[in-house]
């Protein structure tokens, strides 16, 4: 990576809260009425603080959310939280979850 990109880089990673480790699974995904979101869902990434998902499911910003999800060394991790941003794709949207509640 070039160094004027690297710097931008490192900018916007220090704004971070936590750091984020990639991911490609398919997580349980609830809606705040506890029925299970029927699209497919993928986890993109999670940090301590929340995730990105990839979905064709229309959330609303500011809903509130729960799942489950299998992570390698924590092995399965119950979440609750809500939508803080979602950027549309062409075939599907991008959505990002700040977690209220892990265990």
């Amino acid at each position: 990576m070039p160094n004027r990109k690297a710097g931008v880089h490192y900018l916007m990673a220090d704004k971070r809260r936590a750091s984020r480790s990639r991911h490609d699974s398919v997580p349980e995904f609830y809606d705040a009425a506890g029925r299970r979101v029927a699209e497919a869902v993928r986890l993109v990434d999670v940090s301590a603080t929340g995730a990105r998902i990839a979905t064709t499911a229309n959330l609303a910003k500011g809903a509130s959310v729960r799942g489950r999800m299998r992570l390698l060394k924590e092995g399965v991790v119950e979440f609750g939280g809500r939508i803080l941003w979602m950027k549309e794709k062409e075939n599907f949207n991008l959505y990002g979850i700040e977690f209220n509640w892990i265990r």
